[in-house]
């Protein structure tokens, strides 16, 4: 038995579908660390942006003003217009925009004066206008604003007349005619005013609209009124408002200089992200930041972008919940309870708990053809299927061995001239195996051709599939990482103006050991992404080439070989490189603030120690002296003149010459401190601008070579039929 074993092993057919077997099954587990390797690289990028960032917050590195703006050339499609490339500030209690402050003064000014009308003479009655009246009224009311300022008396008044006939006139009636008059003049004079202040605050309301545009809403929908139809025609008249403003703030930003005012002047911007943007000639935006923590918002928003890009290949990668919820519909579940009803899956569950749930398999589902199919179980089927063929082709050909070594008994015997018995006995052995081999050459033909079936149905157009998702990814990483490249120029301007250092606090030691944790994991995961794909792809182009029958190569054999040559092209190493200089950057800025912190140490210890010796001295001089005024001082009589002079045996001399050694050690280490601040501030400086900008560079340039190798690969893979 074991040499007929040993002979299996040695043959060329079973060598071959083991080697199969064990290329799929490398396969299966590339495709499981490239999964992860996916994920992990998507969590390390969010995971750095956000470190950078922390870090960022904690160094107080200003953007010169002499730096130029940097020009952002392929901005993504959610980019905002350049008008509204800033985004608005949070509403403050009172913003600085003088026809923002002045308008809503003038509405707290119109809910003061509003009296309190009648119901059939106040114009929140329901009938006394309808309703195209009364949408026809706000356009008007908004170009006059004194009369939306006053009550509406004269609307009032004719609704009066023509539907409710008043009475005979007495003397309070020609009253109220006599204050209408005047109040009309009043209105007329208010109106010529407001004409004249209209073009200032519709001028700064051109210029503000993107700040003060919803202040206005915000504000008027807070305020109160005692009458319901009160709020709704401030709403309308608020809302007509808004849309005149930013219809005029569109003719105005049309016809402005491509420099708007809110990148020129840079301190009057406090609020919002960017000092200032505006769109050049071609397409392009000017950018400029104020400090390294601006530029690290920046960069963290185009981290989370192409951590975004790569979801879908995570997706195409993983086994998700939607792939498990379709595994689990191919079993029929079975819940038994305590009245012996049997209910399906669907059924409606029983408040009572089931005694008993059982699963069968529902074989009809197995091959549905809009069932949900993923990379990872086509690859598991095709491992099962692999396995079982694999053990098909040693049962054909031990049957055959066996069949050989039969016959070669067979012919012994006859040559022998052996009975006629013993000649049948084996001749009927012969028969039984040449039966055995034909029915597991079947088995090994129907094996293969599901193999076959199941390769060119489901794994190619997957394949296919995962090379273009990782085309798209690697595209939108390259327009995200040159964007990041553009922007991280900015820190070649960064100057500290922080005037005296600050010591480094422990939260930003903190941050800075998370920057380097996080730039370690970013780099661990991007060589892992690309050799477990390598790995993957090697694994499938072996197994597929050993599946091929005949000699010439089929379309979907070319595609795997191109995309495995791409992925033994790409120069990953140039980008890993980068990655783990920047590393060692970080490092080193760490590595500093640690010698600082020890400084700082020896210092609070040196303090410590010269205030300790400070009280000691204090008690003994208060127990020997009674008082701090006659500390080695002579007594009156001791000298030749009856002076004060030193005394020059004072018990706590000794004392004294130790309190000031420690004193000028106390100096000494907090000159040291100041120094070691002084360097670590310059060596962060230094690192980030020479550090930081090649890591951006470098991912660019390895992006773009990647992208333009898979576009080649997606291009043969148009062949395939």
């Amino acid at each position: 038995m074991g040499c007929t074993a040993s002979k299996l092993d040695g043959e060329d057919t079973v060598r071959r579908y083991k080697t199969r077997r064990r290329l799929m099954k490398e396969a299966v587990y590339a495709r499981h660390s490239l999964a992860a390797a996916q994920a992990d690289y998507c969590r390390s990028l969010r995971l750095t942006g956000s470190a950078l960032s922390s870090f960022a917050a904690g160094e107080p590195l200003s953007v010169s003003y002499q730096t130029p703006a940097v020009f952002l050339h392929h901005p993504p499609p959610s980019q905002p217009s350049p008008t509204n490339s800033i985004p608005p500030p949070p509403p403050p209690p009172q913003p600085p925009v003088i026809s923002a402050s002045s308008s809503r003064r003038r509405r707290q000014q119109q809910h003061q004066q509003r009296p309190k009308l009648p119901h059939i003479l106040s114009d929140s009655s329901p009938s006394s206008s309808p309703v195209s009246e009364r949408s026809n009224f706000y356009p008007r009311a908004y170009q006059n604003s004194t009369y939306s300022a006053t009550p509406s008396h004269a609307s009032s008044v004719w609704n009066w007349e023509n539907f409710y006939p008043p009475s005979p006139p007495d003397s309070e009636f020609f009253d109220k005619k006599a204050q209408e008059e005047m109040l009309k003049q009043r209105e007329t004079e208010h109106a010529s005013k407001m004409k004249k202040n209209s073009v200032v605050d519709e001028e700064e309301t051109e210029r503000e609209e993107v700040q003060c545009g919803s202040w206005d809403v915000q504000d008027h929908y807070s305020t109160t009124s005692s009458s319901s139809e009160e709020e709704e025609d401030d709403n309308m008249e608020s809302v007509s408002e808004v849309g005149t403003k930013v219809r005029a703030s569109k003719r105005h930003n049309q016809q402005a200089s491509p420099m708007p005012r809110e990148y020129a002047d840079d301190k009057a911007d406090d609020a919002t992200t960017f000092s200032g943007s505006y769109r050049g000639g071609g397409g392009d935006v000017a950018v400029r930041h104020r400090d390294l923590k601006e530029i690290a918002d920046a960069i963290k928003e185009y981290f989370d972008k192409a951590a975004a890009a790569g979801d879908q290949v995570s997706q195409m990668l993983e086994l998700g919940r939607a792939q498990l919820d379709g595994s689990f519909r191919q079993l029929k579940k079975t819940v038994i309870h305590s009245s012996s009803i049997l209910s399906n899956l669907s059924s409606t569950w029983t408040s009572k708990p089931p005694l008993a749930v059982k699963y069968r398999l529902d074989t009809t589902a197995l091959d549905q053809p809009n069932s949900l199919k993923s990379l990872c179980s086509t690859l598991d089927r095709l491992l099962a299927w692999e396995k079982k063929l694999y053990e098909e082709i040693k049962a054909r050909e031990g049957v055959k061995i066996e069949h050989e070594k039969k016959l070669s008994q067979l012919q012994s015997q006859e040559y022998k001239g052996e009975d006629a018995a013993k000649l049948d006995k084996t001749k009927a052995s012969i028969n039984r195996l040449q039966s055995l081999i034909i029915v597991t050459s079947e088995a090994v033909t129907t094996t293969s051709t599901a193999i076959i079936r199941l390769r060119d149905t489901d794994l190619v157009p997957q394949l296919v599939e995962l090379c273009h998702g990782f085309m798209y990814m690697w595209k939108a990483m390259h327009q995200f990482h040159e964007t990041q490249n553009s922007i991280v120029q900015q820190v070649k301007g960064l100057i500290d103006r922080s005037g005296k250092g600050e010591s480094t606090s422990e939260l930003h030691r903190q941050a800075t050991r998370d920057l380097e944790s996080a730039v370690s994991s970013w780099h661990s995961s991007f060589s892992h992404l690309i050799e477990f794909q390598r790995d993957f792809i090697r694994s499938v182009h072996a197994w597929f080439k050993l599946t091929i029958l005949n000699k010439d190569p089929t379309d979907a054999y070319s595609f795997c070989e191109e995309w495995k040559l791409a992925l033994d092209r790409v120069p990953d190493t140039v980008a890993s490189e980068a990655i783990k200089s920047f590393i060692n950057v970080v490092h080193v800025i760490s590595t500093k603030q640690g010698d600082e912190h020890k400084v700082k140490k020896r210092t609070e210890t040196a303090s410590k120690e010269l205030e300790k010796k400070a009280s000691s001295l204090r008690s003994l001089e208060r127990k020997y002296y009674q008082s701090y005024s006659m500390v080695g001082v002579g007594l009156p009589e001791s000298g030749p003149d009856s002076q004060h002079v030193l005394d020059a045996r004072d018990p706590l001399r000794e004392k004294k010459t130790e309190l000031a050694g420690c004193q000028r050690r106390v100096e000494e280490e907090m000159v040291k401190h100041s120094k070691e601040v002084e360097v670590t501030r310059a060596m962060t400086l230094n690192n980030l601008q020479t550090g930081l900008p090649g890591v951006f560079q470098a991912l660019t340039s390895f992006s773009g070579l990647f992208v333009e190798s898979l576009e080649t690969v997606c291009t043969r893979s148009h062949s395939i039929k």
